[in-house]
């Protein structure tokens, strides 16, 4: 997790995320967004090609337990690969903020790359 700003951090995910690597997600994530204070994280899905039920479902439980914490959580990247694999699962993502890129999230945020500078 890299803060961005004060209350603010990125988490960007890359690669093959198994079971294992899943739940070691969910317990890192939670304390290193209390240890920062995290009002929001971004959580940037851009560099996973595939994931597989049980991950998917994994990465909810991620942004319903910060948002337990009090932490918005803002998905972004996700590729087209991902969405239908999340989609098949029948997940609500209703209450659950998509952007898809970097720029976007922070601009919903009243943030920019040269505001971070």
């Amino acid at each position: 997790m890299v803060p961005i700003t004060k209350g603010i951090a990125i988490l960007p995910l890359i690669g093959e995320v198994d079971t294992e690597r899943a739940a070691l997600l969910l317990e890192e994530t939670l304390k290193k967004a209390n240890e920062l204070k995290l009002s929001h994280m971004l959580f940037d899905l851009s560099g996973v090609m595939i994931i597989d039920t049980m991950v998917a479902h994994q990465i909810f439980k991620i942004v319903e337990a910060l948002g337990l914490l009090g932490v918005k959580t803002i998905l972004i990247g996700i590729r087209p690969e991902v969405a239908q694999t999340m989609i098949q699962l029948g997940l609500d993502f209703s209450k659950i903020t998509i952007k898809a890129n970097l720029e976007q999230a922070l601009l919903g945020l009243n943030l920019t790359i040269d505001s971070l500078e």
